[in-house]
């Protein structure tokens, strides 16, 4: 009773054998063990089916084997182990490979500082984002930063056109000469940022122009600043 179940087994595995072209009276090795089939014979028992076929459990599958006494070549099935699993990566239930997570982004830095002061009257000024570049304008004017503001701030192509004049002294004349009015321009401008009053503009690729929508504020003079995107931040070019 306890070889009858694996030997049912063999017999219908074998039964689909013949059914594809096993001959009688010749002989097929099954394998012991043979994956999800069970089959679970000691090796070396053999049985003879009613067609006259030899079954043999064997360990190893031979390679090349003829049959005793006619020379006939040997045929033989085996049944191997189930295919392995997929792993190529996760897959969902329609077989379409899941998005692999990513690293997040690192946020920007939370002690990120336009402006500051850094000992010794000197001051460092940067800028991120088109606001930083207004509020180091205004601070510029309030504190007459010139000169930090002129090398850290102005975009390539404006200090080249200072330079071509007089450089920072040439700068410095102009932003003393325009300062109250410059700074009631950036403040307006400033508190109507994220309104309607304040328009942007593309002018090139790198640059950007933002505009004060003047009709309910005609004393204001000056129209519009344009930033320009360069060495990793934001620029002021033009004040107009």
């Amino acid at each position: 009773m306890i070889h009858r179940a694996p030997w049912m087994l063999v017999g219908c595995a074998l039964a689909f054998a013949a059914a594809v072209g096993c001959d009688s009276g010749k002989t097929v090795y099954v394998k012991r063990g043979a994956g999800m089939l069970g089959l679970e014979g000691n090796v070396g028992d053999e049985r003879v089916l009613a067609d006259g076929t030899r079954v043999i459990i064997v360990d190893e599958m031979p390679s090349k084997a003829k049959e005793k006494g006619d020379g006939a070549a040997v045929k033989f099935i085996e049944y191997g182990d189930p295919e392995p699993a997929w792993t190529g990566g996760p897959l969902t239930m329609s077989a379409v490979p899941l998005a692999v997570p990513t690293k997040k982004k690192e946020p920007p830095p939370k002690d990120f500082e336009p402006r500051k002061e850094l000992g010794g009257g000197r001051v460092r000024y940067q800028a991120i984002m088109p606001e930083h570049v207004l509020s180091n304008l205004i601070e510029c004017l309030r504190n007459k930063e010139y000169a930090p503001f002129y090398e850290q701030m102005l975009a390539d192509e404006t200090r080249t056109a200072y330079d071509s004049v007089g450089g920072v002294t040439a700068f410095e004349a102009w932003a003393e000469a325009n300062r109250e009015p410059l700074l009631v321009f950036l403040n307006r401008m400033g508190s109507s940022w994220a309104g309607s009053q304040v328009i942007p503009m593309q002018v090139s690729k790198l640059r950007i122009r933002y505009s004060l929508d003047k009709r309910d504020i005609p004393n204001v003079r000056f129209h519009y600043v344009e930033i320009s995107m360069e060495h990793g931040g934001c620029r002021l070019a033009m004040v107009q």
